[in-house]
């Protein structure tokens, strides 16, 4: 699986595409943590850790600046939001 990031192709491990598939389809809006694990898990096993690793991977694979990203951004106490207008 992989996706296209400032023309480049980025390869994904199914969990990593499913996590940026259901964030692109909700693209400038918040996704909560659990709508996150509803949509990726479903009834598997799944914790906070989980959820901030694979994010940490995607950001590691998509963003110039994992540190400092400028798509997938962390919504304090709530979710992540993929912003696509900078």
């Amino acid at each position: 699986l992989s996706c296209r990031v400032d023309g480049r192709e980025v390869q994904l491990k199914a969990k990593e595409f499913a996590l940026l598939s259901c964030l692109y389809a909700h693209t400038d809006t918040i996704v909560t943590k659990e709508k996150l694990f509803d949509e990726v898990w479903g009834d598997s096993f799944y914790s906070d850790s989980t959820l901030n690793v694979h994010i940490r991977r995607l950001r590691e694979k998509l963003e110039e600046n994992p540190n400092e990203p400028k798509y997938i951004k962390t919504v304090w106490g709530t979710g992540y939001i993929l912003e696509t207008n900078k």
